[in-house]
């Protein structure tokens, strides 16, 4: 058994979107969020159940409120944005918050897992 690698370590591979077991294999399939049934190359599994990936959707959620709520407080004290209508700003808060939930949808499944991973390692069945 080898020694537990650094968070640093988990978090760097994470956000490179890489196996968490042997940081080799990619955790999604194309440019969308499609997360692979295992690695292709050592063969861990990336679904340990059914609803697993709901920690990466309220992972999501949470950095995207994380950036919302600073950027909220700090827009009074910017005049520019005082000729907008409330409905104009309703639908610039609206699509700056779409934006920011599909940018931070494959970081947060991949440290999701990686993470996980890292607390509690579940073993990895041998690639075909």
């Amino acid at each position: 058994m080898r020694a537990k690698r650094s968070f640093l370590e988990v978090l760097v591979y994470a956000l490179r979107y890489r196996c968490p077991n042997c940081h080799l294999g990619p955790i999604f399939k194309g440019r969308f969020n499609q997360v692979l049934i295992r690695c292709p190359n050592c063969g861990l599994g990336y679904f340990r159940e059914s609803g697993y990936f709901v920690g990466g959707m309220i992972l999501t959620y949470g950095l995207t409120i994380g950036v919302l709520i600073p950027v909220y407080l700090v827009t009074p004290f910017v005049p520019e944005l005082a000729w907008l209508s409330e409905t104009m700003k309703y639908v610039l808060w609206i699509g700056f918050t779409l934006l920011l939930a599909v940018l931070f949808v494959r970081p947060a499944y991949a440290l999701w897992l990686s993470v996980d991973y890292w607390l509690e390692p579940w073993p990895a069945a041998k690639a075909n």
